[in-house]
């Protein structure tokens, strides 16, 4: 596997195709994917999320909002 500390990801280039880069993990960078993480866990196994009822779900707003703060939060 690859070097700690980093990891491999897609970059869109935008025109044409794109391209997997390497990029360094950083605390900040792990408080959003994990942000993420929960919130995509969620969507993807929750009946009401799953089928378009995602206003409906009380859970998955909370989530969607921790996401946001912690993107903000990221430098």
């Amino acid at each position: 596997m690859g070097e700690p500390g980093f990891t491999e990801r897609w970059l869109d280039t935008g025109s044409g195709p794109g391209a997997v880069v390497r990029v360094r993990v950083t605390w900040v960078n792990q408080a959003v994917q994990a942000a993420y993480r929960s919130w995509l866990d969620h969507a993807t196994s929750c009946p009401t999320c799953r089928d378009g009822g995602a206003r409906e779900c009380t859970v998955v707003r909370p989530l969607w909002d921790a996401y946001q703060a912690a993107r903000q939060a990221a430098p």
